[in-house]
């Protein structure tokens, strides 16, 4: 009997379940509440490693997405510019047609080589405004094209061409004088230049487009790339709330149902001493 008074081995034994049961709980509301199962290393170490590896290869490959996004933006301005050139390029060439005819007074002839004149400049602006955050393609400003890295390595990379459109230059063959429709051999010669400039705007339209599409390309493997890293990262260490949520329940119900026998397991020793009264 003395020693049941000194080792109350069943009080002791529901005061353990109730202590576990309460430890338990509070990790089942730490996990619930930060929606990770694994937060620090001693949690499960292989598992925080790997999901840290795998957050930096998604920072990588966020640069590259915000690298990518910077090539589609250049590149779908330098296509629209060269679009409103190719357009303005056909009014010109009829401009050109115009003034070939031999049958105008100097003062109509003055008048279409204004109008030839203000085209260019007009051609002229839509080259330097080409721009996109200080990336110019079109105005021969950077003859080495631009690149973005392609990947998380910075191992590949993707070139967006540079081109010259200026006036006199390789694509656009028209000269910018007004003086190129001031008569009738002027603006023959001219208007040929004009016919092979367009020509010449559509084949690097071709050429621009296609890249445009292996850089949108690229874009969208990174994108499912990064989706299918946060994926497994998620898989690793987030937390099932439905899971963790009645889990909470039940070690609640344990909890109490430990206090319950802790109480009960205390009384004991009181019931034993009622004895000598």
């Amino acid at each position: 009997m003395v020693e049941r008074l000194n080792n109350p081995t069943g009080a002791l034994g529901a005061l353990k379940y109730l202590q576990s049961a309460s430890r338990d709980l509070s990790g089942a509301e730490t996990r619930l509440s930060s929606g990770l199962k694994v937060s620090r290393a001693r949690d499960d170490a292989n598992a925080y490693h790997s999901a840290a590896v795998m957050k930096g290869q998604g920072g990588s490959l966020n640069a590259v997405a915000l690298s990518l996004g910077r090539a589609e933006s250049i590149s779908d301005t330098a296509i629209s510019a060269a679009e409103s050139i190719s357009k303005l390029l056909i009014e010109m060439k009829a401009t050109a047609t115009q003034a070939m005819s031999e049958d105008m007074d100097a003062s109509q002839r003055e008048a279409l080589s204004q109008r030839y004149s203000g085209q260019m400049t007009t051609l002229q602006s839509f080259i330097r405004n080409a721009s996109f955050d200080d990336s110019n393609i079109l105005d021969g400003s950077k003859p080495n094209g631009v690149s973005f890295i392609a990947d998380a390595e910075a191992s590949q990379s993707l070139t967006l061409e540079g081109r010259n459109f200026m006036p006199g230059g390789p694509v656009i063959l028209a000269p910018a004088s007004a003086s190129a429709v001031a008569n009738t051999r002027a603006a023959a010669d001219t208007q040929a230049l004009l016919d092979q400039s367009i020509a010449n705007v559509g084949d690097q339209l071709t050429e621009m487009a296609a890249e445009r599409k292996r850089i949108e390309a690229q874009k969208g493997f990174v994108s499912r790339l990064a989706d299918a890293l946060a994926a497994g990262v998620g898989r690793m260490v987030d937390t099932d709330l439905a899971a963790e949520s009645a889990l909470i329940q039940a070690l609640q119900v344990k909890q109490e149902l430990s206090a319950s026998a802790v109480s009960i397991a205390n009384s004991a020793p009181q019931a034993l001493l009622s004895l000598f009264r």
